[in-house]
């Protein structure tokens, strides 16, 4: 976070707890409190260095989150799903999920994927979709389409001259609807385990 005091951090960190916990920022006394800041300048100098730094701003005189508040730690170093790496300790940049995973949020939405017909592009049943509005896509691209009045998702694909909709599971078929209904594309995914 910039040049704050270490102590900043820890501060941001149970700010954001609080946060994720009520969807609402506390008092500025109730902030001194939950941080451990005795005077409410301390609070206003912490709060205004926090402003600076985007992780929060004031809208109608209220706080709510701004567009770094969200950030998560990502660390220099990718870690090995196979045999065990030495570990890297450089500092942790920052990376909002959100700004990572959504370009434009006024096309996009959240589908939860159901069944196992996309496995083997990595979606599994219970994984959650990123999905932008569009009616176009190209070859390749992962969509959700309309099918027979339902959402589907798979793979765009060229059968002869036309497109279909194609599984990443051979236990599926290949799906040609005529006309084939694009209603946006998969551009991320992501899965809870607790």
């Amino acid at each position: 976070m910039g040049r704050q005091p270490v102590s900043d951090a820890a501060y941001l960190a149970k700010l954001q707890d609080y946060y994720a916990r009520y969807r609402v920022f506390p008092s500025y006394a109730a902030i001194g409190e939950l941080v451990g800041l005795k005077s409410t300048s301390s609070v206003a100098a912490f709060l205004s260095r926090l402003k600076a730094e985007r992780y929060i701003e004031t809208a109608a005189r209220r706080l709510r989150p701004g567009p770094r508040f969200f950030e998560r730690p990502l660390m220099e170093s990718r870690i090995a799903a196979g045999l065990p790496s030495a570990a890297y300790d450089a500092p942790a940049e920052g990376l909002a999920i959100d700004a990572q995973l959504v370009k434009r949020p006024s096309l996009t939405f959240l589908l939860q994927v159901k069944g196992d017909s996309m496995i083997g592009a990595g979606l599994m049943p219970g994984d959650t979709i990123v999905v932008e509005k569009s009616n176009a896509a190209k070859e390749g691209d992962i969509v959700v389409a309309l099918v027979d009045g339902a959402y589907t998702v798979k793979r765009l694909a060229r059968e002869n001259r036309r497109f279909v909709v194609k599984p990443e599971n051979k236990a599926f078929p290949v799906l040609r609807p005529d006309p084939l209904e694009i209603v946006g594309i998969v551009t991320g995914s992501f899965r809870t385990y607790r």
